[in-house]
């Protein structure tokens, strides 16, 4: 992330947290259609892509995390100040600014630089895209993550929004239904009691992957730095049948062999969608 060791202190006054789940999908949604859209073939990161967002609630928040995890520099554009600061304090936005100037200041080194950021603007959509457009400003995704409003004015307009398709820019909310189908098929989710052991859990997951699968990898990877606040401590992966099968025996593995310090459990759901667990139990 654009800030190594930021992590996500859940504010309450923002309401529901982030959600790692919608985190980790539309992270796989957008890596899955980076490769071919700017021709990277390795398809690993969105370093040195601007997205651009109305909206820093929740669902923004998620698309943020997604984003800088991914390797993108992410600018959330909102009216509500509440929001901007929650998401600060949250560390799901790394600064807050006040004007499209500051925002691009901040923004264009680390673009340059490919490194990941998240920035806040506090501003109008309405007002704030039609000035991108007359400034050339051009954003690689662009998304609409408002809450359910009456205000005409906090949404991106029509035009301003077709200028920049038109030039070029993925708008992130014409997408499938099923996001989920870019991920592997079954979404794993493992929960410890302290961060040592979910540490260890994830060593040996990443361990499990192919070297050639960056996109899985880079996530166990950045995960740890955005959630290892988040209570209770949990991972999310999605995983082929064969690969679950592996991973649950290396974790029964580290517990039998007295790695794990505390009971840590994996979840998942079958095919039929009943839940299942697994309880990993310390010798």
């Amino acid at each position: 992330m654009g800030k190594q060791g930021t992590a996500i202190d859940f504010d309450p006054k923002l309401g529901s947290q982030p959600s790692q789940s919608a985190v980790y999908r539309t992270y796989r949604y957008m890596q899955a259609n980076a490769a071919g859209r700017f021709h990277n073939p390795a398809g690993d990161n969105l370093a040195g892509r601007l997205i651009v967002c109305a909206g820093f609630g929740t669902e923004g928040a998620e698309l943020a995390l997604a984003s800088t995890i991914a390797g993108g520099a992410f600018l959330g554009i909102d009216s509500s100040s509440e929001h901007l600061k929650a998401a600060v304090r949250n560390g799901c936005c790394d600064f807050m600014v006040n004007t499209l100037d500051e925002s691009l200041r901040v923004l264009k080194n680390e673009l340059r630089k490919q490194t990941a950021l998240s920035v806040g603007l506090l501003g109008l959509a309405s007002e704030i895209f039609p000035a991108m457009v007359e400034r050339g400003v051009q954003p690689d995704l662009i998304a609409e993550r408002l809450p359910q409003r009456s205000e005409d004015d906090v949404a991106i307009p029509r035009q301003s929004l077709l200028q920049l398709l038109e030039r070029g820019a993925w708008n992130l909310d014409a997408r499938p239904i099923d996001v989920a189908q870019h991920a592997a098929p079954i979404e794993v989710v493992w929960t410890t009691a302290n961060a040592a052991d979910l540490k260890r859990l994830d060593t040996v997951a990443l361990a499990l992957l192919p070297e050639d699968d960056r996109v899985r990898r880079r996530w166990l990877l950045q995960a740890p730095g955005c959630f290892h606040r988040q209570i209770p401590l949990r991972r999310v992966l999605g995983l082929e049948p064969e690969e679950l099968n592996r991973l649950l025996s290396s974790f029964q593995d580290e517990a039998s062999t007295g790695r794990l310090q505390a009971p840590a459990s994996v979840c998942w759901e079958s095919s039929n969608g009943a839940e299942q667990t697994v309880t990993l139990q310390p010798c």
